[in-house]
C-alpha cells in the first residue's frame, strides 16, 4: 500500500513539474530562404503562469548564429502582438545589447513591480526578435548559450528546455530557361514592331 502511494505521489509529482515546464523556443520567419533575403528569428518563452507566480523579471542571454551566412541587423524588443512583456506599465525597461561576429549578447530588466508582473504578464510570449540577412549557401543554426532568467523578484528562474532552431540558405532563385527564351521572344518582337513603325513613316 505505501508502494502504491508512493508511485502515485511520484506520478503527480511529475505530472505536476511536465504541465508547469518553462521553455524558451527560437522560431525563424522561414525555414528556407535565398542569399539576399532577410529573416527574423524569435526568441520566445511559454510556460509560465497566467495571471500568477512566476514571471520573468529579467535575463542576460547569448544568442548565437552562423556569421558565415548570416549579417545580423539589428533587435526588435518584446512582443509585436502583445507588448513588452517586461515593460506592463510603461515604465521602461533596462535595455542593453553588444554583439561579436557570431553572437550578440541581450540583456533586460523590468522596471515594473513584482506584483504586477505576476499579476499582469502573459503566460507565452516573445522576449525579443533579432532581424538578420542571408549572405551566403548553408545550412545555419540559432541557438542560445550563457543563459541567466530571473523571476518577478530576481530569483533564478530554472528553464526546462532550450529549442534551438536552423534555416537553409540557397543561391538566388533564376528564371528557368523557358522563361527566358520567352522574355527574349517577345523583345524581339517588340523591337521588329518599333522598327516596321519607324520605316513606315
Amino acid at each position: 500500500m505505501k508502494k502504491l502511494f508512493a508511485s502515485l505521489f511520484a506520478l503527480g509529482l511529475s505530472l505536476s513539474l511536465n504541465a508547469n515546464a518553462i521553455s524558451i523556443d527560437l522560431i525563424a520567419s522561414q525555414s528556407a530562404v535565398n542569399v539576399g533575403d532577410n529573416i527574423e528569428v524569435q526568441v520566445r518563452i511559454s510556460g509560465l503562469n497566467d495571471a500568477s507566480a512566476p514571471s520573468l523579471g529579467v535575463y542576460d542571454v547569448n544568442f548565437n548564429y552562423d556569421a558565415s551566412l548570416f549579417n545580423f541587423s539589428s533587435v526588435v524588443w518584446g512582443d509585436s502582438t502583445l507588448g513588452n512583456q517586461l515593460d506592463l506599465n510603461s515604465f521602461g525597461s533596462l535595455q542593453d545589447s553588444s554583439s561579436g561576429l557570431g553572437w550578440i549578447n541581450i540583456f533586460e530588466l523590468s522596471l515594473d513591480d513584482a506584483l504586477d508582473l505576476d499579476l499582469l504578464q502573459a503566460g507565452e510570449f516573445t522576449l525579443f526578435s533579432v532581424l538578420l540577412n542571408a549572405v551566403a549557401i548553408g545550412s545555419g543554426s540559432f541557438s542560445l548559450t550563457s543563459t541567466v532568467f530571473g523571476d518577478a523578484d530576481s530569483n533564478q528562474l530554472s528553464i526546462d528546455t532550450f529549442n534551438g532552431t536552423t534555416v537553409n540558405v540557397s543561391g538566388v532563385s533564376v528564371p528557368e530557361p523557358s522563361s527566358l527564351l520567352l522574355l527574349v521572344g517577345m523583345l524581339a518582337i517588340v523591337v521588329l514592331r518599333a522598327k516596321m513603325s519607324q520605316s513606315q513613316k
